[in-house]
């Protein structure tokens, strides 16, 4: 869901009352997301490498079925029948990631292009045009080249940097006449934390991995506007997720700062640098040597290197004050214990239902980021997973999120003596 204005007014949510759907200002723009190791199959097909997700998946007991997703949806070789099957939905915009082990099977610097792979990707693209659906591409969904991985090129590597800006102009190369909306990496909190870290890089890789994409997106940013931009129309930026966080207790002063810092720890960690050009200083200061720091020029190209603030945006927690043990990594230097309400419901992937956390999310992100960088929020990730085996099912779905107001850009009122927002 995107929407051209950046003003949180501009923001409108589907909501139910009574039956009646609330009316959505007329530029207002739906879409639907996909990633490339989601839905392409074809994991060796046209000369693609593995990636870090095919070497994990093809491990015993790592999927559910045992099954790695080698052919899936097979939207590699499908694609027409995907575009197809959007057009007839009315899908106008569509948001897929480009597998960079596809593209470039060895990963690094000047190694060779896949030329198959770029076919397909341009023929999928002049399909989307065919059918009037504009493309939103993701340059980094998750899939490492697993070369680079196994020969110690990976996320912290000096190399990352020049490695990916290559891939990307390769991107920007070919698929610029159709391609004008970017998006560099998607969820960098996700990327760097949900890891499995030996007890010795624990304190300092996570925050070392967000440093080394901060500066790939700042150095691809600035390739992409000086090169491959010049009339000014293309926008680029980096996706964002985050929780809403609110106080346990809406009367206690502590859980009123758990959920303060606990937005700092998921939002600003990546917000402020690439639109204010360094890290909180909360950050730095509880973290201390542990966090990289930025040289002059590094903080002058990641300010203002976002044309709009993407967010990805599932379910809402609880916060409360943690147990104070000393920092020594992410989680203690947050200091953070989160809940769910036990009223809340649940989605069959244990998430729960809030949806008042996304308005709520979005007056956060407006009142410290958009409004002063004057750019648009786009919501590039929403929603809920839900079993539905059947059509019935499916036709009557019961965790349809409602809510009403979300249009409103006033600060939040007190529902049931949580929703106490501050700046950060």
């Amino acid at each position: 869901m995107i929407h051209n204005h950046g003003v949180l007014k501009a923001i409108t949510l589907l909501y139910l009352v009574v039956g009646i759907i609330a009316p959505f200002p007329k530029d207002f723009i739906w879409g639907a997301a996909t990633a490339a190791f989601q839905i392409e199959g074809a994991w060796l097909q046209d000369g693609k490498s593995p990636s870090v997700w095919d070497n994990l998946a093809h491990l015993p007991g790592f999927t559910s079925d045992g099954k790695a997703p080698e052919v899936g949806p097979d939207s590699y070789n499908l694609y027409q029948q995907d575009i197809d099957l959007m057009k007839k939905n009315g899908i106008k915009h569509y948001r897929f990631s480009v597998s960079w082990p596809r593209i470039v099977p060895k990963g690094r610097l000047n190694s060779t292009v896949n030329d198959k792979a770029v076919a397909r990707y341009r023929d999928i693209l002049k399909a989307l045009k065919a059918a009037g659906i504009t493309p939103y591409v993701t340059l980094y969904h998750w899939d490492l080249p697993a070369v680079l991985a196994i020969q110690g090129y990976g996320l912290t590597d000096k190399y990352f940097v020049q490695d990916f800006a290559y891939f990307a102009e390769v991107c920007f190369k070919n698929f610029g006449e159709y391609v004008d909306n970017w998006f560099t990496f998607n969820e960098v909190w996700c990327v760097a934390l949900l890891n499995e870290f030996k007890q010795r890089d624990k304190g300092t890789k996570p925050y070392l991995i967000a440093h080394t994409l901060l500066l790939a997106h700042a150095e691809v940013v600035k390739i992409f506007r000086e090169k491959y931009n010049p009339k000014k129309t293309g926008k680029i930026g980096i996706v964002l997720n985050s929780s809403m966080m609110y106080p346990k207790d809406p009367k206690s002063e502590k859980d009123k700062e758990a959920a303060r810092r606990g937005l700092v720890y998921s939002l600003s960690w990546i917000a402020d640098p690439v639109f204010k050009g360094d890290y909180p200083e909360e950050m730095k200061k509880r973290a201390g040597k542990r966090l990289p720091t930025f040289t002059e020029e590094e903080k002058k190209k990641l300010k203002g290197s976002c044309d709009f603030f993407a967010i990805n945006h599932y379910f809402s927690e609880l916060c409360e004050d943690g147990n104070g043990e000393t920092p020594w990594d992410y989680w203690s230097d947050r200091n953070v214990k989160t809940s769910y309400d036990p009223q809340w419901k649940l989605t069959d992937s244990g998430w729960p239902i809030v949806p008042e956390g996304l308005h709520d999310l979005l007056y956060v992100i407006h009142t410290n980021w958009a409004q002063s960088a004057k750019v648009p929020i786009w919501i590039t990730e929403n929603g809920c997973a839900v079993s539905e085996p059947t059509l019935t099912e499916s036709q009557h779905d019961t965790c349809l999120l409602y809510t009403s107001d979300a249009a409103d850009d006033t600060p939040c009122v007190d529902l049931g003596g949580r929703r106490i927002i501050n700046k950060q």
